[in-house]
């Protein structure tokens, strides 16, 4: 009788927490874009790594899976809970944060890390709600960022990188790219903060500049509560973003000329609310000043292209 075959089971990593004894292996150049790439972002999806770097999946999985085991890239543990909400079946991708070792790499390769852009959020600061936002934060300025890379299409200049454009002592500041702004109530005048989830610039060859701040809105957010104190709401935002315009404080403390607030949120009938507060507070023609638009409709056209309906309702593109 023939012997009876018996397999062997195959040996699988832990998920979080990091092997004793890790194979060994060699950093390369994509390597250190992987960790430049999640250093930007706080925390970016294996999905986004792989659509930002570029390259085979399988190749980028593995060295993901060596750079965690060596210490350069952390897996969050709230990953768990925030996974389990925005996939429903398959395999779902890690979500990545940068580790002690990388943020060394990066250091010794001469890109610093800027502790004032907060780059580097506390561990107890990444739960699940705040590793979604992040993630979808990214996934809008990946697709930005990708558009960009198409011939003829203007420079990308994004967040981070707009540090030395900024004024001098707005660069000094711990917190550059917030802003306080003063709004009039029945009471008594209320100091609240301008807090963009992201900003950047556009350049052209000319070297003429278009400005942007970004909100990502993930469809939980109250849209017209009155409340400014105590509660966070959409139209606290628009508030803020009004009057911080008027007193030009885009210009003052941003050295922005000029600037647009772009919003991306989950649905059609959100835009329609948000249009709708919006004019009760600039007035009912409505402003240019406030751009919406959907991940559906960036991912059916472009986020530089005619994906976007302005605070009068109408569309709109965001290169001239």
């Amino acid at each position: 009788m023939p012997a009876t075959l018996t397999r062997q089971p195959s040996f699988r990593r832990p998920r979080f927490r990091r092997v004793e004894a890790p194979p060994p292996f060699q950093l390369t150049g994509r390597d250190l874009a992987i960790l430049h790439a999640v250093a930007r972002f706080r925390f970016l999806s294996s999905t986004l790594i792989i659509c930002l770097v570029g390259g085979s999946s399988q190749q980028i999985l593995r060295r993901l899976q060596l750079l965690f085991h060596h210490g350069y890239l952390d897996r969050p543990t709230s990953q768990v809970a925030q996974i389990a909400h925005a996939f429903d079946f398959g395999n779902r991708p890690f979500i990545y944060g940068l580790g002690r070792a990388g943020a060394h790499v990066l250091a010794e390769a001469g890109i610093p890390l800027k502790e004032k852009l907060d780059w580097t959020t506390k561990k107890a600061r990444a739960t699940a709600q705040f590793l979604a936002h992040t993630l979808e934060t990214a996934e809008t300025m990946i697709a930005f960022e990708l558009a960009c890379r198409t011939h003829g299409a203007p420079t990308l200049i994004d967040h981070h990188d707009l540090l030395p454009y900024l004024p001098e002592e707005t660069r000094e500041d711990d917190a550059p790219f917030h802003a306080r702004v003063t709004l009039k109530t029945s009471r008594e005048p209320l100091t609240i903060g301008v807090i963009p989830d992201r900003m950047f610039s556009l350049v052209f060859e000319n070297r003429t500049r278009l400005n942007f701040a970004l909100e990502l809105d993930r469809g939980t957010m109250d849209i017209k509560s009155r409340q400014l104190v105590g509660k966070s709401s959409f139209r606290r935002k628009l508030l803020g973003y009004y009057q911080l315009w008027k007193e030009s404080l885009h210009t003052s403390q941003w050295g922005f000329k000029a600037f647009r607030v772009l919003t991306v949120t989950p649905s059609e009938k959100r835009i329609e609310n948000m249009i709708a507060v919006q004019k009760e507070i600039v007035g009912e023609q409505g402003s240019n000043l406030f751009l919406f638009t959907t991940p559906s409709r960036i991912a059916e056209k472009s986020p530089l292209a005619d994906a976007w309906v302005t605070g009068k309702g109408a569309p709109a593109a965001l290169l001239p």
